[in-house]
């Protein structure tokens, strides 16, 4: 491959606020990428069953969970999930110490607890032109319904107010990955962020897609518009914000593009001569 493509999903990708469709212009970047020798990769915080309706677009590999999942198109994947008494301790200390939300995303599933669960229904309301159960699609069910058998790969949390996420920092198990997405959403004071095993992240993830296939981090390219992005921005050589993305993101980007609405993707691939 002449380089390597990483693609955040929402926000990026897809305008998940209004659709869950890729549109066609960037089909049409992407498959010209491809055409010159690019591979095209997904890089997302989704578990794989929230970018399982992607996976025919043509990608040819997927980084998941905040790269707790790694696999290349038609392989077996690579997981890292967290420890049981982590995500035990997790819970506990989200939903009672802070009166927190959380939801632990496994493989296939994602938990969520009430608060959670209420807002990816309002967005899945929100999504109408494609006609889809967005819930079911991704694998949303009450964190009630959990099994503990069932892995968890990384786990979304929300903290009412920005001193409780400081508390939270400060005594997280060092074994443990926090990445802090406050910066990227206006959420009316609420805190958020995204938990996964120490030195997991969408950035490690890239790196080990780029070790499978014999490549070289030099020509490697992300693109993204969230805080959840900041780590694989920083790890490729060419990191890529879109114009609708988190500020704090565009000030670490390598280049800020258009936004997503207005040919963000296929203008920054132009911008680099991938097109």
């Amino acid at each position: 491959m002449k380089g390597f493509l990483f693609f955040d999903i929402d926000g990026t990708l897809v305008d998940s606020g209004s659709t869950d469709q890729i549109d066609e212009d960037t089909k049409k970047a992407m498959k010209q990428a491809r055409a010159n020798g690019y591979g095209c990769f997904i890089s997302s915080g989704r578990n794989r069953k929230g970018i399982k309706m992607y996976m025919e677009e043509g990608f040819d590999g997927f980084v998941y969970a905040d790269g707790a999942g790694v696999e290349l198109y038609g392989q077996e994947p690579v997981l890292i999930h967290v420890d049981e008494f982590l995500v035990q301790y997790l819970m506990d200390i989200v939903l009672y110490k802070y009166k927190g939300e959380i939801c632990p995303w496994s493989k296939e599933w994602a938990y969520a607890s009430k608060g959670i669960y209420d807002n990816f229904q309002r967005m899945s309301r929100r999504i109408t032109d494609s006609g889809k159960d967005l819930m079911k699609t991704m694998g949303i069910r009450h964190l009630e319904e959990r099994d503990p058998q069932d892995l968890i790969l990384s786990l979304d949390v929300e903290f009412p107010d920005r001193e409780s996420e400081i508390d939270f920092e400060t005594f997280l198990d060092p074994c443990l990955e926090y990445i802090s997405t406050s910066a990227s959403y206006g959420r009316g004071g609420i805190c958020t962020g995204e938990v996964t095993m120490s030195g997991v992240t969408k950035g490690s993830g890239a790196r080990k897609i780029v070790e499978l296939l014999g490549g070289d981090m030099k020509n490697t390219y992300a693109f993204g518009d969230s805080m959840n992005d900041a780590m694989i921005l920083k790890a490729v050589q060419y990191g890529i914000c879109m114009g609708n993305g988190a500020e704090e993101l565009k000030t670490i980007a390598d280049y800020v593009t258009d936004d997503i609405n207005q040919g963000g993707i296929e203008k920054a691939m132009k911008h680099f001569g991938i097109i």
